[in-house]
Formats: structure tokens, sequence, C-alpha cells
């Protein structure tokens, strides 16, 4: 099974209660059911595992900070015994319109290309096959956010 991610949006007023309470905005089936019906709704976003990769891409490195759109994946479940505590933040309009503009910005060409002469060739063609994978993801956050920042929405997302 493991630690997924997944993302949903939440109205610009209800923003400030989301921080307060963000698992009822995650688990309340009623909250969902009271939105009308896409297109009107954004649906939620769901990066499987990818969220660990697009941390990498997107984070702090050698070569410097972490990049606007690493507050769409910032964060890490709180492990304990044989389980874990999820992580939930929740990002305002601006916030998510920081995280649309720097997304569409964002190349994976550079920073994979990047792994042939660091690693072995194995471990280059194995993060070359990922590539692909990695840009459908990307392309799906930078949709689902500008989706967002056009509709003056902030999103509550959930690493766990």
């Amino acid at each position: 099974m493991g630690i997924r991610y997944f993302a949903l949006p939440v109205p610009a007023q209800l923003v400030g209660i989301a921080r307060i309470n963000p698992r009822a905005f995650l688990s309340d089936h009623h909250f969902w059911e009271s939105w009308s019906d896409p297109p009107d709704r954004p649906e939620g976003l769901f990066l499987d595992k990818a969220w660990q990769d697009l941390q990498w891409l997107l984070g702090p490195g050698d070569a410097g900070p972490a990049r606007a759109a690493y507050e769409l994946v910032r964060g890490a479940v709180t492990q304990y015994g044989y389980g874990w505590i999820p992580y939930d933040r929740v990002l305002d309009q601006g916030q998510v319109a920081d995280v649309a503009r720097d997304l569409a910005t964002v190349s994976l060409a550079a920073p994979y290309q990047g792994y042939t002469p660091q690693f072995s060739p194995d471990w280059a063609a194995i993060k070359d096959s990922q590539c692909g994978s990695l840009d459908t993801y990307l392309g799906k956050a930078a949709n689902f956010t500008q989706q967002l920042a056009e509709q003056g929405l902030g999103l509550i997302y959930s690493i766990g």
C-alpha cells in the first residue's frame, strides 16, 4: 500500500477553518457532496507515490533554495510503531497561484540529464524510465493548481 499523496480544492472563505481542522475537510463526504459537479468543482489531485520525486525535483538542493512549487509537496509523515501519522497542509489562494505559476516553468530535462554522469548507467536508466511517469504527474499538478488559481480556490493536501 504505502504512503500516498492527494489534494483537494478548498473554497477561499474556508481556508482558515481548514487550517484549524484539516482532517474535517479531508474526511467529510458531505462537504464534497455539497459542491456542484465538475467542471464547476475541480477534481482532486492524486500523485500516488510520485510526491517523493516531486519533493526531490522542487525542493532545496545543491543548486539553491526550494522552488515555490515545493509548497505543493512539502512535508513528511510522522513514523510511529508500525504505522504513520499523515502530514496535512492547507494552501490559500495566493499560495496556490504561486505554485501554479512556478509549475508552469518546471522542466525535467536538466535534473534527469544530470543522473548519467553522476550515477551508474543502471541507476541512470532506472531514473530515465521514471521520467515519463513523473512528467505525467507534474502535468496533472500543473493543471490542477492552474485550475484552482483561475477559480480563486485554496487547497488541502495529505501525505499519508
